[in-house]
């Protein structure tokens, strides 16, 4: 009697499964287990602040700046001597950290993050928002959990500086 299965074409099969399996998970992961980085907790976040103010306020007078021509720190549009500049005053806060700035007058000092490209993101820092919060994100009292669904969320620190945390496309269903 002939075998019903063959052994290549079983093999084949299984591991098709099992590749297909992989890539679901893979697919699926970051819905699954968000945000997977521990973020910092927001006295964290403000103490770093208080203790290195001078440096924010010179960092944001930059990116304010800056913004017509860059949207980062190191962004190549910037002059050699400017991104060393951002650099080395970084280096006295974090050197890990990372600013972004756009033309709305939105500085942004990412102190952990996590995702980019196209998936799931998600970025915890200070913001310095000259336009107010109302045009950038809800204004929350506590960020120490991840709030749960994608949007800006912001805890007031003082005058026009935020703790923020944003969530991109956790929420989202279907494909990227």
């Amino acid at each position: 009697m002939r075998q019903l299965f063959t052994r290549k074409p079983l093999i084949a099969a299984v591991a098709m499964l099992a590749l297909l399996l992989i890539g679901v998970f893979v697919w699926q992961y970051p819905k699954l287990f968000p945000p997977i980085v521990p973020t910092p907790p927001d006295r964290t976040v403000v103490t770093s602040f208080h203790a290195h103010r001078q440096i924010f306020e010179t960092l944001a007078q930059m990116a304010d700046q800056d913004a017509a021509i860059a949207s980062s720190s190191t962004d190549e549009s910037l002059p050699v001597a400017r991104r060393s500049e951002y650099a080395r005053l970084l280096s006295q806060i974090d050197s890990k950290m990372i600013v972004v700035f756009d033309p709305w007058r939105t500085t942004k000092f990412l102190f952990a993050g996590e995702g980019g490209g196209i998936g799931p993101s998600w970025d915890k820092g200070i913001a310095h928002l000259t336009a107010g919060p109302g045009r950038a994100g809800q204004i929350v009292h506590n960020l120490d959990k991840d709030p749960g669904h994608d949007d800006i969320y912001l805890v007031p620190i003082e005058a026009d500086w935020y703790v923020i945390f944003q969530r991109i496309d956790y929420d989202r269903t279907g494909s990227f």
